[in-house]
């Protein structure tokens, strides 16, 4: 039920032309209690969760991995619209996450090993990741790239869901939607 609704968000603001509606927040937070928040492409969206990708060693894998809790918000803003998902997270398979390795564009993953293994870090210059990139590309030309050591997936599996849709006379509809032994419960909330 709340998948399907989100889906049919996504898709209704898509249509009205937002250019990216599947990007999303992501907040995580370690065991120090720090937040920490960025924007993510969901890749996926199904029964089981929404699927996202990251680079190993970067402080989003670190919260991720250390504290397996997460909320993911998006903002619809042609249609000020608001959902807000908390759930459990899942380490992708090295399979799972191989899959969408090689669905991706051979430019992206050249890229994504160009800057991967330094990502967050300090560099002298954005030469550096240049000439990284080039030398890749000259490596592989014609060839398969591998699945890079450093990419990784995640999937959220929701346990509550918030969506909001926001009306100028200040009393927006709010709803929400809690997964209890595998069943979806909802129930209206006050703006």
């Amino acid at each position: 039920m709340p998948i399907e609704l989100l889906n049919t968000w996504i898709t209704e603001e898509q249509h009205a032309g937002a250019p990216n509606p599947c990007q999303a927040v992501l907040a995580t937070c370690a065991k120090d209690a720090i937040p920490h928040a960025r924007v993510v492409a969901i890749r996926k969206i199904d029964e089981q969760g929404l699927l996202f990708f990251t680079q190993k060693g970067t402080r989003k894998f670190h919260e991720l991995i250390s504290n397996p809790l997460a909320t993911i918000t998006f903002w619809f803003e042609l249609f000020q619209r608001e959902v807000i998902i908390e759930g459990n997270i899942a380490f992708l398979s090295e399979a799972d996450t191989r899959v969408y390795w090689d669905s991706y564009p051979r430019d992206a993953q050249i890229r994504f090993c160009s800057y991967a293994p330094t990502s967050s870090q300090p560099i002298v210059d954005k030469n550096v990741l240049e000439k990284k990139r080039q030398q890749i590309a000259q490596a592989y030309e014609g060839k398969t790239l591998p699945l890079s050591e450093y990419y990784c997936g995640f999937r959220l599996q929701p346990t509550r869901m918030l969506f909001y849709a926001y009306r100028t006379d200040e009393l927006s509809d709010v709803f929400e939607y809690h997964q209890k032994n595998d069943i979806w419960t909802k129930q209206w909330l006050s703006p």
